[in-house]
């Protein structure tokens, strides 16, 4: 070998006859797998994330919706309606009796978008369920390269 040839790949490393050539590169092709996973699971996170902001923002507006039909009604609806009960009783009683319904009719509204806000899911359960499965298939790649290394170092141990 001259000065303007480069050395060999390896060439300071000792390479054991036999020795499985690619221990390294199970490993690094391992880690990259699970990175891979890992930016997958991710982006499916970010997926399910916008469609529950969605489902949260149909709920808010049904919120909303209901604030504002209780306001308008208490505004507007509760003089015509007190001005025609107060035809047949005293104007107290006819004012009484349409704050109660309209505060019944707002509390229904705000329990709906209650119930249509408490349905949506939060947890993004589909990613929660593949970084599981990724767990137990990361602890069996870990297992594997263990159970190589350890049969690698019995066949090479006593060189």
């Amino acid at each position: 070998m001259n000065a303007s040839t480069p050395p060999e790949a390896g060439a300071g490393r000792r390479q054991l006859a036999g020795a499985p050539e690619g221990l390294s590169t199970l490993i690094s092709d391992a880690i990259k797998d699970l990175q891979n996973m890992l930016r997958g699971e991710v982006q499916l996170a970010k997926v399910e994330l916008k469609e529950d902001a969605g489902t949260i923002g149909r709920a808010t507006g049904f919120l909303g919706g209901a604030a504002l039909f209780g306001l308008a009604g208490f505004m507007f609806f509760i003089l015509a309606l007190i001005y025609l009960l107060s035809k047949v009783m005293p104007n107290w009683l006819a004012a009484g009796i349409v704050s109660v319904g309209l505060t019944v009719t707002g509390a229904l509204l705000g329990l709906a978008g209650k119930d249509r806000l408490s349905a949506a899911n939060l947890k993004p359960q589909q990613t929660i369920e593949a970084l599981k499965e990724d767990k137990a298939w990361a602890q069996e790649q870990v297992q594997e390269i263990k159970d190589e290394t350890d049969r690698v170092k019995q066949q090479f141990g006593s060189i």
